[in-house]
């Protein structure tokens, strides 16, 4: 009885805490975009929404469904105390959201210019599409991350990472917006200034959940289990994310 009544308090305060955390990140997105508006203007603000349009349909490719499966596993990996299993399910995950984080951002830097004429008929949001091509990489490896910690039922991580990443996008992009548009007299590199607050704030998530992970992994080491092969673990990730 006990043990079920400390479960369900860490369970709501995973939630309680996920959810502050989601509050504070809308709050700071409002204060970004509607500043952000105001300096670069409506059609700044086009070419920055063209880079984000490109960078949501290679993102979705990317992430959507590993991270899901890759939770659920560790859950049931650790709900067998399987702490083996745990680092071998972390690594396999990991292989794959690098691999198409790289291709993704390979995608949006090489063919900045041809994405920017497909979607809008212009080249002109070609700055703010290669300023953001970082970013499939960098949550790649956050959805890593982030799903290592949500499948031990460890909210914090995720919810802190938000908030950080929410506070740099604030400050680099609507410094970085102003600056371009200040020394360039051009939108089109004012949207790329904008853009790349969001870059910051992705390579800030990393390094601090990169920190946790580490102090995580320390544990991991003490626990034992045995591990699956790389090839089965990544069987079982794949047929839980693909037709997710």
């Amino acid at each position: 009885m006990n043990e079920k009544k400390v479960q369900k308090q860490t369970f709501l305060q995973g939630t309680a805490v996920l959810a502050m955390a989601t509050i504070l990140v809308k709050l700071m997105g409002f204060l970004f975009k509607t500043p952000l508006n105001n300096i670069i203007g409506s059609t700044g603000f086009g070419y920055f929404n063209t880079a984000y349009d490109v960078y949501n349909v290679l993102l979705m490719i990317s992430t959507t469904g590993l991270p899901v499966a890759m939770s659920r596993m560790i859950s049931e990996a650790q709900a067998l105390g399987n702490e083996a299993q745990i680092k071998r399910i972390f690594k396999t995950a990991i292989y794959v959201f690098i691999a198409l984080g790289i291709a993704g951002s390979l995608v949006m830097l090489v063919f900045c210019r041809q994405l920017s004429v497909m979607v809008t008929n212009s080249e002109n949001s070609w700055a703010a599409i290669a300023a953001l091509a970082p970013c499939v990489l960098l949550i790649c490896l956050i959805s890593a991350y982030r799903g290592f910690f949500q499948g031990q039922s460890n909210m914090t991580p995720t919810s802190v990472s938000q908030v950080y990443e929410a506070m740099i996008r604030v400050v680099f992009g609507l410094g970085g917006a102003y600056l371009m548009l200040k020394k360039t007299g051009s939108l089109i590199y004012a949207a790329a200034g904008g853009i790349f607050g969001v870059t910051a704030g992705c390579i800030v998530a990393v390094v601090y959940l990169r920190i946790q992970f580490g102090k995580s992994n320390q544990i991991l080491r003490q626990g034992g289990g045995e591990a699956k092969s790389t090839r089965q673990t990544m069987k079982e990730l794949l047929v839980i994310a693909i037709p997710i």
